[in-house]
């Protein structure tokens, strides 16, 4: 095989006939560009699991990684983008298919016409594709902009983006907010988000993710929302508190690692750990949250943009390495 390009990492967890479109679809991609596919699974069921070590031994997946449990979708990503080095990657979930052979190729062409510290994803109507002023119209299509985060599958993110902004961030569980989180250090960064008018490359949702598919996979998205966005009552979830801490310098925009590989054995199974920093990490967000809820819930003292204030965050995300000037 010529030199990887484009690692294509495809999370899985059950959904047996899409996983097999998909795989399909991808593997029968125009290869000019040449490129890997790395399938995680999540633990999935038996049957599942089997047919993803046929497609292993006859050369479909190219690398195959199976996790012991559900271990939510940015640690089983991240697995795959640290194992399969590349210039570029890509998420592309099991229930996406390429439309056309000529995808990749098309689609390096119309990403050229905007900046390479950048990221590209799809847009799923032409009406977002040209919301945002910017948009460029090329004789290779058009290239959108995006000014929030671009959805999860199908997003390329070239590996020059990646050494400055990290991985996945793995700390919104199962329901997975990566994606907005990502896009979040984009904005940061003040890095560019491309779209693509994703019908003519791609199809997603092949079999149509319902509340029960959610809740076989252990996840309830009114609790999940809940946690990650907060409530009236609890105004800074998980997510929001990483918004306040990115957007105001507090928190590293590269983000650690919660999860670690501690083995691979001969049958493709993953052992995995949690940090053991990571520890700290979860309670100097926990600390931050608390005083975010506090600053909110008081007329007087502290404000949300008051410099003693931010200080104080900043010095307990020191004290878990996560301070922005940890990563200069």
């Amino acid at each position: 095989m010529r030199d990887v390009v484009i690692n294509f990492t495809m999370p899985v967890f059950n959904r047996l006939t899409a996983t097999q479109r998909a795989l399909a679809a991808l593997w029968k991609s125009d290869r000019s560009i040449p490129f890997s596919i790395t399938v995680v699974d999540n633990g999935s069921e038996a049957e599942l699991v089997d047919k993803l070590r046929k497609l292993h031994k006859d050369g479909i997946i190219d690398k195959l990684f199976l996790l012991p449990k559900n271990m939510g979708i940015a640690c089983a990503c991240n697995i795959g983008w640290e194992m399969t080095p590349a210039p570029f990657y890509c998420k592309i979930d099991n229930d996406t298919a390429p439309v056309r052979k000529d995808w990749i190729a098309s689609l390096f062409r119309l990403w050229r016409h905007g900046k390479s510290l950048s990221t590209l994803g799809y847009a799923a109507t032409k009406e977002r594709l040209l919301r945002e002023f910017g948009a460029m119209h090329t004789e290779d299509g058009i290239l959108g902009i995006c000014r929030e985060n671009l959805a999860g599958t199908g997003i390329f993110i070239p590996k020059a983006v990646s050494d400055i902004l990290g991985y996945w961030n793995e700390e919104y569980g199962l329901y997975g907010a990566e994606d907005g989180d990502y896009g979040l250090r984009m904005q940061c960064a003040d890095f560019p988000q491309y779209y693509y008018y994703g019908p003519d490359y791609i199809c997603y949702d092949l079999d149509r993710t319902d509340e029960a598919q959610y809740m076989a996979r252990g996840v309830n998205k009114k609790k999940e929302h809940t946690l990650l966005f907060g409530t009236n009552r609890r105004p800074f979830g998980t997510f929001s508190i990483n918004q306040y801490l990115y957007h105001m310098c507090i928190r590293s925009w590269n983000v650690k690692r919660r999860y670690y590989i501690k083995d691979i054995d001969s049958k493709c199974r993953v052992d995995i750990a949690e940090c053991e920093d990571y520890a700290a990490t979860r309670i100097a967000l926990m600390r931050c949250g608390r005083l975010l809820e506090k600053s909110l819930a008081q007329k007087k003292g502290y404000v949300l943009d008051d410099r003693t204030f931010i200080e104080q965050l900043k010095k307990i995300m020191e004290s878990c390495g996560q301070s922005l000037n940890s990563f200069n």
